[in-house]
C-alpha cells in the first residue's frame, strides 16, 4: 500500500512549524540549567516533607504483612494483638475477607459486642455467604443478651421480722443441753428455729456488660477462619482460571491498582512501559504503538488486549485505538500482562503476548470523580457511580480526555495543501460512557451485563507512506457474562464505524476518503472441572469452544467482502504432581475462513517450586496472527507524485486470483525464575528464544510489464481516469528472525513506604535472508532497555513515584515515495530517556490534589524526544489533577 502525499512524510532534520520550543536551540542551555534548579527543588522539597515521619509502604505488600502476621497471632490465642494486625491491614487495603477475620477472632476471644459490630461491617458489604453470617450473628446475639440478663443481680427483698423463739428450756437437773439448729442449704428456707442470718445466701457475682466471656467458647459459632492470603496477586489471563504467579505456565506482569494511582499517568500504553520487554511508542498524541519482545510498528498487531477477556482490537486494521476506549484508568483495578505467545488459549493474534485490563468490579469503592487540566490544553475528566444492593451491583462510568499534537505537520500558512479539517494541535479527543452490572444468581453464580460507547477524533499513522492520518471513529459494544463453579460463558457484540482520511495533501490530489465499519459477535462456552485421575495427581481441566462471526468494509477493501465465520475449540489440563510440580499442556485449533484451514496452537509448560514461594518455569509454545482485512483484502489505487499516475495496492497478483498470504508464525522456548520468598523483596530472572516467521509486510511496489498489459492488467483506470504504472500489497516476507533474549526485573520494599521497582531486557535479533535476496537490515527494537521507578507514600498524605525508562538506538526499514515509485530505506533513530514523576496529596480521607510532568529531561539533550522516524518530537507536559470520593 502506498502514497505519494509526501507533504505530511516527516523526516528527521525537519522542524515542526509552530513548536518554537524546538527552534530556540540556543535557548536550550538556559533552560536546561533553570530546569536542573526546579528539579532540585522538588526533590529537596519532596524529601524534607516525607523524612519527619515514617511512610506506609505498598498498599498491598504492607497490608500483607499484616495480614500474615495478625493470622499467625490469632492462630496462637493472642487475640488482642494478632486482631490490632488485622485492623491494620485492613486500613492500609480493606478487603471482606479481614473483616471477617477481625469479627471471628473478636468472637473467639469472647469479645461479643466488638464480634458484633465486625460482623455487621462485613455483612453489610453483601458478600455471598451474608445469610450465613446473619445466623451468626443471631446466636451471638442471643449469647449477648444472656450474658446481659445472667449479670442483673436479683432485687433484694426485706428481711422478714425474726420469729419470736421461746427462751430455751433450761435442762432438767441431770439432762444434758438439746443441740443447736443446722443451717439451712443455700436456696432452700431455713428449718425452723434456724438463725436470720442463715436464711439467705448471697450469689456469685455475674460478669457484667463489658466482662469477657471464656475464650474459646464461641468457636463452634463462628466457624473456621478464612485464612487464604487475600493480598496475594492473583492472575487470570494465563490459564484462564484465577491462580498465583507463581503457578502460571507463562511469565505474567501485573500493573497495580497502587502504580495506576501513583503514576498520574492517563495513558494505557504509558503504564505499560514500566514492564519488562514491553515496546511502547508514542508517534502523535493520539496514536500509541504497543508490541512486546520486539516488532513493534504502526498499526501495531503483535499483542492481543482485552478488557475482562473481551477484546478489543479493530478486525480491520489489526491494531488498538488505545484512545477509544470506553473505559479510563480510573475504572481499572490491574493490567495483567503476559509476556509470551497465547494463542494455544486465545487464538489468532495473541502472538507475542496478552495485556488484558481488568476493570473495578460492579458494585465495589465509593463513586467520585477527577479533573484535570495542562498545558497545551490537555483535559482529563472522569466521574463513576458505583453501589450494591443485595445480590445487584452496578458501575457507571463517563469521561472525557483531550491531547494535543506533540508537535504540528502542516503551519496555518500552507496555500498549496488541502487539509482534512481536523484541528492540526488536536492529537487525540475522547468521549465516553461506560455501564457494567452484575447479578448474583446463587452460591458462585453471577451473571453480568454490560454496554459502553465512545466517540474519538484520531491522528494516527498508517502503513507505509501513510504517514499522518485523521480518523473519528465510534466504538459499542454490548457484554454478557455468566460465571459459575463449573461452566463459564461469554457473548458480545462490537460495533466500529468511522471516517478516514489523510491529514493533509497537496492541491489536486486526493485525501483517500474512506468510512471503516466493523461488526463482530463472538460468544465462547467452557467448562472447568478438578478431579484426581490417578488419586495423586489433581487435573485442574479446561475445555472450550469459540464462535466469531465478522462482518468487515472499507473503501480501501474489495467491493464483496466476505461474512467471516471464525470457530475454535481448547483444551488445558493443569496436572499436580505432588506439591512441587505442575505440568499443564494446553492447545487450540482456530478455523481461519480467509486461509479455509485449521491452524493449531500446541503449548506446554513444567512448573517446579523448591519452596512454597519459588517457581523454576520452562515452557514452550507456538503462536500465529492471520491476515487482517485490510491484508488480505486490500484494493487500493494510489495515486503518486508524477501526475496522471496510480500505484494499484491489491491482495491479488495480477496473474493470479489466489490469495498468496499465511499467516505469521512464531515459535518460542522459555525458562524462567520466580523469587517470591521475602516479604520486602521479589525478583524474576526470564530467558527465551523466539523463531519468527512469515511475517506480513508491504510489499516491494512491481511496474506493469507488457505481458501484464497483455492480460488486460493495468493500464487506464476509467474510475480513476490515472494510468496503472504497477502493483503494490501485502506479501509474507521469506526472511526468518532468531530472536535471543532475557529479562531480569524485581521489586523491592527496603522500609515501610518506599518501594524500589527495576528491571531490564535484552534482545538480540539474527536476521536470516534466503540465498538471492537482499533486504535492507530492520532493528526497530532496542537491544537494552531498562526501567526504574520508586513509589512513596506518607502518613501525612503525600505520595507520589518517579519513573525512569532508557532504550538504546533503533534502525528503521520504511517504505517512502520517490518520484514515481515507493521505496524502502533505513532510518536511525538514537537512543532515548524518558523521565516521568507525579507528587501528590491526600487529605479529608476524600479528596486529593496531584501534579504530574511527563518527559521531565526535554531540553537537556540536543535533539528533542522521537519513539519513531516519522513520529511527532515528544515535549515535556505537566498536568494538575484534582480527586474527590463521595
Amino acid at each position: 500500500m502506498s502514497s505519494s502525499d509526501s507533504c505530511s512524510h516527516r523526516r528527521r532534520d525537519a522542524v515542526p512549524a509552530l513548536d518554537p520550543t524546538h527552534d530556540a536551540r540556543a535557548a536550550r542551555p538556559r533552560r536546561a540549567r533553570a530546569l536542573q534548579r526546579k528539579l532540585l527543588a522538588c526533590a529537596v522539597a519532596f524529601g524534607a516533607m516525607t523524612a519527619a515521619r515514617g511512610a506506609l509502604a505498598d498498599a498491598r505488600t504492607e497490608a500483607r504483612l499484616h495480614f500474615r502476621a495478625g493470622m499467625d497471632l490469632i492462630a496462637q490465642k493472642q487475640f488482642d494483638e494478632g486482631i490490632r494486625q488485622l485492623q491494620k491491614a485492613n486500613e492500609i487495603l480493606p478487603h471482606p475477607n479481614v473483616t471477617f477475620n477481625i469479627a471471628r477472632a473478636h468472637a473467639e476471644a469472647g469479645h461479643i459486642e466488638q464480634a458484633l459490630a465486625a460482623y455487621r461491617e462485613y455483612i453489610a458489604s453483601d458478600p455471598p455467604d451474608r445469610e450465613q453470617v446473619t445466623r451468626i450473628v443471631e446466636q451471638l446475639e442471643q449469647r449477648l443478651a444472656a450474658q446481659r440478663t445472667a449479670a442483673i443481680p436479683e432485687p433484694k427483698q426485706p428481711p422478714a421480722p425474726a420469729p419470736q423463739q421461746p427462751a430455751p428450756q433450761q435442762p432438767a437437773p441431770g439432762e444434758a443441753p438439746a443441740p443447736p439448729a443446722s443451717p439451712a442449704p443455700a436456696g432452700e428456707p431455713a428449718a425452723q428455729g434456724a438463725p436470720a442470718a442463715a436464711a439467705t445466701k448471697a450469689a456469685a457475682p455475674a460478669p457484667g456488660p463489658g466482662s469477657k466471656a471464656a475464650p474459646g467458647d464461641a468457636a463452634g459459632i463462628v466457624g473456621a477462619a478464612r485464612t487464604e492470603d487475600v493480598y496475594q496477586e492473583t492472575v487470570v489471563t494465563a490459564s484462564r482460571g484465577a491462580q498465583s504467579p507463581l503457578d502460571s505456565p507463562n511469565s505474567t506482569t501485573i500493573v497495580t491498582r497502587q502504580d495506576i494511582r501513583l503514576s498520574g499517568i492517563t495513558r494505557i500504553p504509558e503504564l505499560l512501559r514500566r514492564v519488562a520487554g514491553m515496546d511502547v511508542m508514542q508517534i502523535t498524541g493520539g496514536d500509541e504503538n504497543v508490541s512486546m519482545r520486539g516488532f513493534n510498528s504502526r498499526l501495531a498487531n503483535k499483542i492481543l488486549v482485552l478488557v475482562n477477556g473481551r477484546t478489543v482490537k479493530n478486525d480491520v486494521l489489526g491494531s488498538t485505538f488505545w484512545e477509544a476506549l470506553s473505559i479510563d484508568v480510573d475504572q481499572i483495578e490491574r493490567i495483567e500482562v503476559v509476556r509470551g505467545p497465547g494463542s494455544a488459549l486465545y487464538g489468532a493474534d495473541a502472538f507475542a503476548g496478552i495485556v488484558n485490563i481488568i476493570t473495578i468490579e460492579p458494585g465495589v469503592g465509593k463513586s467520585g470523580f477527577r479533573a484535570g487540566y495542562g498545558d497545551h490544553r490537555q483535559g482529563y475528566a472522569s466521574v463513576w457511580a458505583s453501589a450494591r444492593e443485595g445480590d445487584f451491583a452496578y458501575r457507571l462510568s463517563a469521561g472525557y480526555t483531550r491531547y494535543p499534537r506533540w508537535s504540528r505537520e502542516v503551519a496555518d500558512d500552507r496555500i498549496d495543501l488541502e487539509t482534512s479539517g481536523q484541528s492540526q494541535d488536536l492529537g487525540a479527543q475522547n468521549v465516553r460512557i461506560d455501564l457494567r452490572t452484575s447479578q448474583r444468581l446463587g452460591p458462585q453464580r453471577e451473571l453480568t451485563v454490560g454496554a459502553g460507547y465512545s466517540r474519538s477524533e484520531l491522528d494516527i499513522y498508517g502503513i507505509g507512506p501513510f504517514n499522518d492520518y485523521n480518523l473519528e471513529v465510534a466504538n459499542a459494544d454490548v457484554a454478557v457474562t455468566y460465571r459459575s463453579e463449573n461452566v463459564n460463558a461469554r457473548t458480545y457484540y462490537s460495533n466500529l464505524d468511522g471516517y478516514s482520511l489523510l491529514n493533509a495533501a497537496y492541491l489536486g490530489h486526493t485525501l483517500f476518503a474512506g468510512r471503516p465499519q466493523q461488526h463482530v459477535v463472538n460468544a465462547e462456552l467452557e467448562f472447568v472441572k478438578t478431579l484426581r485421575a490417578p488419586s495423586p495427581v489433581v487435573h485442574d481441566f479446561h475445555i472450550g469452544l469459540g464462535y466469531r462471526l465478522k462482518a468487515t468494509s472499507w473503501s480501501y477493501l474489495e467491493d464483496d467482502m466476505p461474512l467471516e465465520h471464525q470457530g475454535s475449540v481448547f483444551l488445558q489440563d493443569s496436572m499436580k504432581l505432588g506439591e512441587r510440580v505442575t505440568v499443564v499442556a494446553s492447545g487450540r485449533l482456530d478455523y481461519v475462513p480467509y486461509l479455509e484451514r485449521l491452524i493449531p496452537s500446541p503449548r506446554g509448560s513444567v512448573i517446579f517450586k523448591p519452596t512454597e514461594r519459588q517457581a523454576i518455569r520452562v515452557s514452550g509454545s507456538t503462536a500465529f496472527r492471520s491476515p487482517t482485512s485490510l491484508e488480505a483484502y486490500v484494493d487500493l489505487p494510489i495515486q503518486l507524485a508524477l501526475p496522471g499516475l496510480e500505484l494499484l495496492s491489491t491482495s491479488r497478483t495480477p496473474d493470479s486470483s489466489e490469495r498468496p498470504i499465511d499467516p505469521e508464525q512464531i515459535i518460542t522456548a522459555e525458562a524462567s525464575y520466580l523469587n517470591q520468598q521475602s516479604d520486602y523483596f521479589e525478583f524474576e530472572v526470564t530467558a527465551y528464544y523466539n523463531r519468527v516467521s512469515d511475517l506480513i509486510v508491504l510489499a516491494e511496489p512491481q511496474r506493469t510489464t507488457l505481458s501484464q498489459r497483455a492480460h488486460g492488467s493495468g493500464g487506464l483506470n476509467p474510475e480513476t481516469g490515472r494510468y496503472t504504472s504497477g502493483f503494490g500489497g501485502f506479501e509474507n516476507q521469506s526472511d526468518v528472525y532468531h530472536v535471543f533474549g532475557g529479562e531480569l526485573g524485581g521489586r523491592v520494599y527496603p522500609v515501610e513506604g518506599l518501594d524500589i521497582f527495576a528491571n531490564y531486557a535484552l534482545n538480540r535479533s539474527v536476521h536470516r535472508r534466503p540465498d538471492g535476496r537482499d533486504t535492507l537490515e530492520d532493528a526497530r527494537t532496542s537491544r537494552h532497555k531498562v526501567n526504574a521507578g520508586v513509589q512513596l507514600r506518607t502518613p501525612i498524605g503525600v505520595d507520589g513515584e518517579v519513573t525512569f525508562h532508557y532504550q538504546s538506538s533503533q534502525v528503521w526499514a520504511e517504505q517512502v515515495p520517490t518520484g514515481t515509485v515507493i521505496a524502502t530505506k533505513q532510518y536511525e533513530l538514537p537512543a532515548y530517556t524518558l523521565l516521568n514523576a507525579r507528587v501528590g496529596y491526600r487529605f479529608l480521607d476524600r479528596a486529593e490534589i496531584s501534579a504530574t510532568v511527563f518527559n521531565a529531561l526535554d531540553g537537556l539533550g540536543d535533539n528533542a524526544l522521537q519513539m519513531h522516524p516519522f513520529g511527532n518530537r515528544i515535549g515535556r507536559r505537566f498536568m494538575g489533577f484534582f480527586s474527590y470520593s463521595l
